[in-house]
């Protein structure tokens, strides 16, 4: 009974191993295994497995503004229907929230806690604005704002009404690319400078001057601009570098 206990142990072992090395083949055709968030990885991962090309998925990038700041956009997905921006968000809780809301709300601990962060439509927002800036075509093409939750969360009352919006679960993704398709053709005038311009904000983030200075500039936002807390208490997950970002 042990031998086959610890041959089942070492099976498992061994598929995982697989599925990790094979996850990892995946991840490297579009980012690296130290860039960014798990939750963004594995949302490439699944993207990948999925059947997405790998040169449409553009992670962690750093898009230059014409302020000459920059702003940090979690994923870019390129379909014929235009650009998904995306911003994954990693919370535990209950979130409540509409689009036109500047904060919304996290409940914790059956509602003995609750906390407030920056509407991540809005944030989202401002990174299709500086995609706009890069370009005329860019200034023109859709660009769909996707927000997507991983981690311990349940999305109690959210809502928005634009139809080039979503907000939902990292886990469904490939629903959003789905109702995506359905859209008409993005009328492309110049995918290679669609390309060019992508491949150069992946490459920004890659600069270590770049990104010390954009996260500089972000914790003096954040300073001067703190956000609401209601009823702080123990056990608050946010992922900081998220809360940064702008």
């Amino acid at each position: 009974m042990e031998y086959i206990l610890l041959f089942i142990l070492i099976v498992i072992a061994v598929v995982s191993y697989l599925i990790h090395k094979k996850n990892m083949e995946l991840l490297r055709m579009v980012s690296s295994p130290d860039r960014g968030t798990y939750s963004e990885r594995r949302l490439i991962i699944k993207m990948l497995r999925k059947g997405v090309h790998p040169k449409a998925i553009f992670h962690d990038l750093y898009v230059k503004r014409k302020n000459g700041q920059y702003s940090q956009i979690d994923l870019v997905v390129a379909t014929p229907q235009g650009l998904l921006a995306i911003e994954v968000k990693d919370y535990s809780g209950w979130i409540f929230g509409s689009e036109r809301q500047k904060y919304w709300t996290q409940i914790l601990n059956y509602g003995k806690e609750k906390y407030r962060f920056y509407n991540p439509i809005m944030q989202n927002e401002g990174h299709i604005k500086a995609l706009r800036e890069q370009s005329e075509q860019f200034s023109v093409l859709p660009i769909y704002n996707i927000v997507l939750f991983a981690g311990n969360c349940t999305l109690k009352d959210i809502s928005y009404i634009s139809e080039n919006r979503y907000v939902g679960y990292t886990s469904e993704i490939m629903q959003v690319i789905k109702t995506v398709k359905g859209f008409c053709d993005a009328g492309y005038t110049d995918k290679r400078e669609v390309a060019r311009v992508l491949n150069k904000a992946v490459r920004d983030g890659e600069n270590p001057e770049i990104v010390s200075n954009h996260l500089f500039m972000a914790q003096s936002a954040a300073r001067n601009n703190p956000q609401p807390v209601i009823n702080r208490g123990f056990g608050l997950y946010i992922n900081w570098r998220r809360l940064l970002r702008f």
